[in-house]
């Protein structure tokens, strides 16, 4: 089993209990003569998009969305994220995409770049995420060695999100991870 399914499966087993994270129910492997072998995780439905969809939708009206409804989504989307950070778990791809719609509510997704922090070091060295929405000190670890990063990074990301839904931005990901830096 690839070691970033193995994670997501050990996160997921352990944090879809809380009603900000997707509910995991399990997995499957699927043997594929033709197409390779397959692992499947089964996962809640969620019906109702992503946040970007939302933006999107808002945009293709002509309108923006209400601050109240982006409170909202942040207010989830943070519940979601102090659970897996009092559970030592990093999200480190929180972004629109990741962050779906359902009757129930918001649930956080995307589990594949998560990192469990071990009780001795609380901090990660790794860059990893979407470039537009990854902490300065994320994208510093590609070229700095001895930069790490902790559970903020998770916030900075979320920030970026709600830029992208109050202001409709960023529309792609044209945005150069340098000029992240210099913020």
């Amino acid at each position: 089993i690839d070691e970033e399914i193995e994670a997501e499966y050990s996160i997921l087993k352990a944090l879809s209990d809380h009603p900000n994270v997707v509910r995991f129910y399990g997995m499957y492997f699927k043997k594929d003569k033709i197409n390779g072998d397959k692992l499947w995780l089964v996962l809640e439905l969620c019906n109702g998009g992503s946040v970007t969809d939302l933006v999107k939708g808002f945009l293709k009206e002509g309108k923006r969305m209400s601050e109240p409804i982006i409170a909202y989504i942040l207010r989830e989307a943070l519940l979601g994220l102090q659970h897996l950070h009092n559970n030592k778990t990093i999200h480190r791809d929180i972004k629109g995409n990741n962050i779906l719609l359902t009757t129930g509510g918001v649930k956080l997704v995307d589990f594949g770049v998560s990192a469990q922090l071990t009780s001795t070091w609380h901090r990660r060295n790794t860059s990893v995420g979407t470039p537009f929405w990854m902490a300065p000190e994320v994208i510093a670890c590609e070229q700095q060695l001895d930069t790490t990063y902790d559970a903020r990074c998770d916030t900075w990301s979320l920030g970026i999100t709600a830029i992208e839904a109050l202001f409709k931005i960023p529309r792609s990901e044209v945005m150069c991870s340098v000029l992240l830096l210099s913020i």
